[in-house]
């Protein structure tokens, strides 16, 4: 992206571990990675139009244009937010102090969906990252940070990206550069 001096751009990248794929070898765009898969994202402005490109662990894909501008402007307009914004872990109930020792109630789980987003804005760069098992709650075991989690920039800018993004692959509008 600096190469084309574009400064303000963003990147995400989607880990998924634990999932099954069938690879149709006769398909230009499949993968047949080692390890685990990956997916990313970049997203930029030129001129009046918004841009998205795919790469994955075996390469790149084709830039495609976006249908207006919702992603880069929510982007810009909370570019702040973005910065200073944390996604907090799933939690059962508040920290409790007793005997000078704090007792924390929360809760994990292994191979759930992560992002992790790299920004770009002229000189300031930064990145944010989180655990889409942190969005959720149980009625068993309600998440305290469930609502706020999920009215945050970083996971609002991710809702919108994924829209695009899922848009897109279900119409194969990515296609492997050679």
């Amino acid at each position: 992206m600096k190469k084309e001096n574009i400064s303000d751009f963003f990147m995400v990248k989607h880990i998924t571990y634990g999932t099954v794929r069938i690879i149709d070898l006769k398909d230009p765009n499949s993968c047949n990675e080692n390890g685990y898969y990956f997916t990313m994202y970049g997203f930029w402005k030129s001129g009046n139009d918004t841009w998205i490109k795919k790469y994955d662990n075996c390469g790149g894909f084709n830039c495609t244009k976006l249908s207006g501008s919702k992603i880069m402007d929510f982007y810009k307009s909370n570019f702040t937010k973005l910065k200073n914004q944390e996604v907090q872990r799933y939690k059962m109930k508040p920290d409790s102090i007793a005997n000078g020792k704090t007792y924390s109630f929360s809760s994990s789980q292994s191979h759930s969906p992560l992002r992790y987003y790299w920004f770009y804005q002229d000189s300031t760069e930064f990145d944010k990252n989180f655990d889409k098992y942190d969005l959720t709650t149980k009625p068993d075991n309600d998440n305290i940070n469930h609502k706020s989690n999920n009215n945050l920039a970083i996971i609002i800018l991710n809702v919108i990206c994924e829209e695009f993004i899922d848009h897109l692959n279900e119409n194969k509008l990515f296609n492997r550069l050679k």
